[in-house]
């Protein structure tokens, strides 16, 4: 080996090895900028490679025989004749020569052979994604390259504002950031990510800061091959981070649709040039993704100091706006900040922020977000509408749209939005909760069915999916399948208060008493089973103890109608009639007009108009029926499938005096799901009673109920 390694630095193979690579590099730099240039064939390149490196064996050959310079080439003696003249090249070297040359012009056709058909692939991709009338792509987040790797708030940031930019271009369909993280999250390789996501093409890349400096290289990927379909990097200030974000976009959208965008003419809206700004509206998101308390009280701060040091920074203002409203008292909220508090300092925000960027979806969605926590619902779907208009992609409007839609009882429009959120943000698990449950009100129990064991699948730690498996079993008067999963959620979320409901609730319909009293001498159950108490006093039959706690509660309570009602209707089905109807109407008048026919159950106005019924006031009380009539009917034509809305006809029709009609609406009731163990005491009901019709049914409820409650002791015994 020693003696071989002489003879290769003796021949110099080594140096003209190395000035050979070297003059290639420089060749092949040279048709790179020319290609680019002069929009020459991209396989150019490849065959001017592939043919440097068929030669490489042959140089190094010819390196061993000769002695290659500027004068010409000369024959190489061999190292025991260097004093003597070379000798003329025999046979076997020429045919060693010859096989060198035929070896390697082989490889090199082959290998020039895959690469020509894997850049026809390339443009077949790129052909079939202009043709498509829209082009869908999902943004992953870029990786973090810094050193400290302690820049994922600006990988993740600059990931989120491509989507954000990519959604407002025509003809564009962009799949959720968020889904596109927790996928990457999961280890999946891009090519799967889009799979799952279903969208053709897929944006990745990474990221680096140093200093004031920005480094992006990104790659545009074809889903279904694999391939690279494009790919660049850019170098710039960091306070230029927009007009970046507008060449990549400009970029994308050039490879992808079959037109060409100029510079200039895909702006990015919500900018700023302050870098210190920037960064701060970065962390802020990353603060407000975590989606805790803290985190969100972090992010107010983060915004507030972003606008501070840019006051026409847009984003800014919209982050703000966005994070006042979740630590406000709504539903959704945190509970930190007065509603009405919330609301007035968001808008203020929002405000700016249409002022500098009218076209800017986002704050759209925030001022409808404005609109929806004061309860001004028509005004939140038009500024809905909006943000959607300007940003199909926008998945969050999707989602705010249906509860808006949800909340004015629009139950077909709110389904439809929520599916289309689904679609751009598969993995956000509030959109899936909510599109199974909407699902399952629907009476779609298979379809909802199938996205909650998908959610076992994609969140094995939450409790959604035996959440809304609960529902689904609910739904369908499976008391017993409700309390399994209920059981499981709790597992996972022990200190969900509303997840203990789901569990006693059927629990008690089923006169499980015994179990759910000793719950409530546990701590952690006390507060939740308190609730249940009127309940467990009738399945004792201790309507004394259940009255004198009742008029305690309206002693400490005096105006509140709900208490009032409740007490009534306790009075109404065990106790004295005349109390009951006093309880009923009294106050009636005060109760806000939108919450006098809460539907399902048209409640309370449906029990005081049987009340007034009663009193003899038949004008009053066929004017409430009417109005639960006008709501029924509407709920009834859309696709809802409520086993309440049955029951709701079969109250209707009694009271009307149609006792047919009555018994069919309280069959098809049962027969999807109701199993109310009060039905037999609903005073509604009470001209029913000698029917014979109802008192199968209510045989059936009575037996299925103690079935169901033989099978349901099995899980706490178990």
């Amino acid at each position: 080996m020693k003696t071989f390694l002489s003879e290769l630095k003796r021949r110099a193979v080594f140096k003209s090895t190395l000035v050979y690579l070297a003059l290639s590099w420089l060749l092949l730099q040279v048709i790179a900028v020319l290609t680019s240039t002069l929009a020459l064939n991209p396989l150019l390149g490849s065959a001017v490679f592939v043919l440097l490196m068929c030669c490489l064996p042959l140089v190094i050959y010819l390196a061993w025989y000769c002695d290659i310079s500027f004068g010409g080439i000369k024959r190489t003696a061999s190292a025991n004749q260097q004093d003597k003249p070379a000798a003329a090249p025999g046979a076997s070297q020429w045919a060693g020569l010859l096989l060198v040359m035929l070896v390697c012009g082989y490889v090199g056709i082959e290998y020039y052979g895959v690469l020509e058909q894997q850049q026809l692939a390339k443009q077949q991709a790129l052909t079939e994604a202009r043709q498509a009338s829209t082009s869908t792509i999902a943004v992953l987040p870029f990786s973090d390259d810094s050193e400290a790797q302690d820049q994922g708030y600006l990988a993740l940031g600059l990931a989120e504002e491509m989507t954000s930019l990519l959604g407002s271009a025509a003809n564009f369909k962009v799949s959720a950031s968020r889904s596109s993280q927790f996928l990457s999250e999961q280890g999946l390789t891009a090519q799967q990510i889009g799979q799952r996501l279903q969208v053709d093409t897929v944006l990745t890349g990474s990221v680096k800061a140093s200093g004031q400096r920005l480094k992006v290289r990104v790659q545009l990927l074809d889903v279904k091959s694999g391939g690279t379909l494009w790919s660049n990097s850019y170098a710039r200030e960091l306070a230029d981070v927009a007009k970046l974000e507008q060449d990549i976009g400009r970029s994308v959208v050039n490879q992808l649709q079959d037109k060409y965008a100029e510079a200039g003419s895909f702006n990015a809206l919500a900018s700023t040039r302050n870098a210190d700004a920037y960064v701060l509206y970065l962390k802020g998101r990353e603060q407000y993704r975590k989606q805790t308390t803290e985190s969100m009280q972090q992010a107010r701060q983060l915004f507030e100091q972003a606008v501070a040091l840019d006051p026409e920074y847009a984003n800014g203002y919209v982050g703000l706006a966005d994070t006042l409203l979740l630590l406000s008292e709504i539903r959704e909220g945190f509970g930190i900040i007065k509603t009405d508090i919330a609301a007035n300092l968001a808008q203020q925000n929002i405000d700016k922020a249409l002022a500098r960027q009218p076209e800017m979806a986002e704050a759209h969605l925030v001022n409808g977000f404005v609109s929806y926590v004061q309860n001004e619902f028509d005004h939140a779907i038009t500024d809905y509408d909006r943000a959607i208009e300007l940003n199909p992609s926008l998945a969050i409007a999707y989602m705010w749209k249906f509860l808006a839609l949800n909340s004015l009882q629009r139950f077909d429009e709110s389904l439809q939005a929520l599916e289309q959120a689904e679609q751009l943000d598969p993995l956000f698990q509030t959109n899936t909760y909510n599109l199974g449950r909407a699902l399952t009100r629907a009476g779609r129990f298979d379809e909802a069915a199938a996205i909650f064991k998908q959610m076992q699948l994609d969140f094995p730690q939450s409790p959604f999916p035996h959440q809304g498996l609960a529902d689904i079993y609910f739904s369908q008067g499976n008391l017993v399948g409700a309390i399994a999963e209920a059981q499981k959620a709790i597992k996972l979320s022990p200190d969900n208060h509303a997840l203990g409901h789901k569990l006693i609730s059927p629990m008690v319909n089923l006169g499980l008493t015994n179990i759910v009293k000793k719950m409530a001498k546990e701590p952690e159950w006390a507060s939740t089973t308190d609730f249940y108490q009127e309940t467990l006093l009738i399945f004792e039959q201790d309507f004394t103890a259940l009255f004198a706690r009742m008029d305690f509660k309206l002693a400490s309570n005096p105006d509140d109608y709900w208490l009032q009602f409740e007490a009534g209707w306790y009075q109404a089905m065990f106790g004295d009639k005349q109390q009951a109807l006093k309880l009923f109407t009294d106050k009636f008048d005060l109760v806000d007009e939108a919450e006098r026919f809460g539907m399902p159950h048209c409640s309370p106005a449906i029990e005081v108009a049987w009340a007034e019924l009663e009193r003899g006031n038949s004008a009053v009380a066929q004017s409430l029926i009417e109005q639960c009539q006008s709501l029924l009917a509407q709920q009834l034509q859309s696709s809802i499938t409520y086993f309440e809305l049955h029951y709701l006809a079969a109250r209707i029709y009694a009271l009307e005096g149609k006792p047919t009609e009555a018994v069919q609406s309280l069959t098809k009731a049962i027969d999807i799901g109701w199993r109310e163990y009060w039905t037999k005491y609903d005073p509604l009901l009470a001209s029913l009673a000698n029917e014979p019709e109802f008192q199968q049914l209510i045989h059936f409820l009575d037996q299925d109920l103690a079935r169901q409650k033989a099978e349901a002791l099995k899980l706490f015994t178990e």
